[in-house]
């Protein structure tokens, strides 16, 4: 059991037992303005079995939840680190303003640090709340929308193969192979686990938006072995005038390679009676709007932060991830809810390998650790920071040496939710 903070003092902070898991969920999902069914709790307990879960008790009921996944994060490099997946946050409107929120963030990054994980990462209902915790915005997402009639590929996928359009218990089978394969070269990716899978491919109908049940589409290479999928809805429509003005909602489109991934939009392009493609969550530098022919057709509705990153162990996190440039910088990190994880710390590194230790030297550069949370997948330049008023050089050139040292060639994507 843990203290609940200042005027939380009444309460009791603690794991849930399985028993407890159907409230557990069901105050969780009221958080979000749901009423969770049988199923949807049912759910809950499969997914995050075996995972932390914790609840605020006052006089015995749950009043806030909170739990977190053991997830392997995906570094510059193609490096993993632990890392603990915060998730299920929430606590009752007749709680809220005691405290609650901060005594489970201690917990929980005092649970991670004990288990040796030197990261914690989120997705934000609201971006506003999770920067006072030390989480930085480190790989964004875009949502888009592309009309399919007279949209054309400038450049055509050079891949052979086929497409094979399967069913979920085939993409059940075959997909989490192909997504590995995408995860181990993509900074931001995590690891799924088969709890993930399932619930993601159980696809409940309150989760269609009134869309159909997901499609399936396979890339199979010449020697007949998957290497790309798409995932997508229908939403149906006729338009005014009777003519086919449906919307294919693409949920997920991987591919091994870049020419396999445009194999399958061109396809996707193609579908019958669709007018308009709209993909959710997208790299913000996709390939896609450089292969048309009229990049401007691919319109970007929503730019915006997906998964977040809280460093914990500064030292073993910046050694965990590669770096294209050779430098030895010190950077001054400040970490206000947790003190003793900031510091000064020597960051020496190059393409052979990295050393980050502990220095009694003048920084070159001083830094939050939010901000050097959104640096630490290659998102964001320490120099667009320093204009932002979020970090300071102290020594003449260094921002642009730590702009070069913490780049990537891969852009960070996290196309998992949780």
């Amino acid at each position: 059991m843990a203290a609940v903070h200042a005027a939380a003092v009444d309460l009791e902070l603690r794991d849930i037992t399985d028993d407890e898991l159907p409230a557990w969920a069901r105050v969780t999902e009221a958080a979000f303005g749901a009423q969770p069914t049988d199923e949807e709790v049912a759910d809950w307990a499969a997914i995050t079995e075996g995972e932390h879960r914790w609840g605020v008790f006052d006089d015995g009921e749950i009043v806030a939840t909170g739990g977190a996944f053991a997830f392997r994060l995906t570094l510059p490099g193609g490096a993993t680190v632990p890392a603990g997946g915060l998730t299920a946050i929430g606590v009752r409107t007749t709680h809220r303003r005691r405290g609650i929120l901060t005594s489970m963030m201690d917990l929980h990054l005092d649970e991670v640090a004990r288990r040796g994980q030197p990261v914690s990462i989120l997705t934000a209902s609201e971006s506003v709340i999770y920067g006072r915790y030390g989480y930085g915005s480190a790989a964004d997402l875009a949502r888009w929308k592309l009309p399919t009639h007279g949209t054309t590929l400038a450049f055509p996928p050079a891949v052979g193969g086929r497409l094979r359009q399967v069913d979920a218990a085939v993409a059940a089978a075959v997909l989490p192979e192909v997504y590995e394969a995408h995860r181990a070269t993509t900074p931001g990716a995590l690891s799924r686990k088969p709890a993930y899978w399932d619930f993601w491919l159980r696809d409940r109908p309150d989760g269609r938006e009134g869309a159909s049940a997901r499609f399936f589409v396979l890339h199979e290479s010449d020697a007949g072995r998957p290497d790309g999928y798409a995932c997508y809805r229908i939403k149906s429509s006729w338009g005014d005038h009777g003519l086919p003005a449906s919307t294919l909602v693409a949920t997920e489109v991987i591919g091994a390679d870049a020419e396999v991934e445009a194999a399958l939009w061109e396809h996707l392009l193609s579908v019958d009676l669709v007018a308009t493609i709209d993909a959710a969550n997208r790299p913000v530098q996709d390939p896609l709007r450089w292969r048309l022919a009229d990049p401007r057709r691919l319109q970007t509705g929503h730019v915006g932060d997906h998964l977040w990153v809280r460093l914990l162990d500064v030292g073993a996190a910046m050694e965990a991830r590669s770096y294209l440039v050779q430098d030895s910088l010190v950077l001054e990190v400040a970490d206000p809810f947790r003190p003793a994880s900031g510091g000064r710390w020597r960051l020496e590194a190059g393409p052979a390998g990295a050393a980050c230790t502990r220095t009694e030297d003048a920084a070159d550069v001083a830094l939050g650790v939010t901000d050097l949370g959104a640096t630490y997948l290659g998102a964001v330049r320490p120099t667009t920071l320093a204009r932002a008023g979020r970090a300071v050089e102290r020594t003449p050139g260094a921002l642009a040496r730590l702009d070069l040292l913490l780049s990537w060639s891969v852009e960070p994507w996290c196309a998992s939710a949780f």
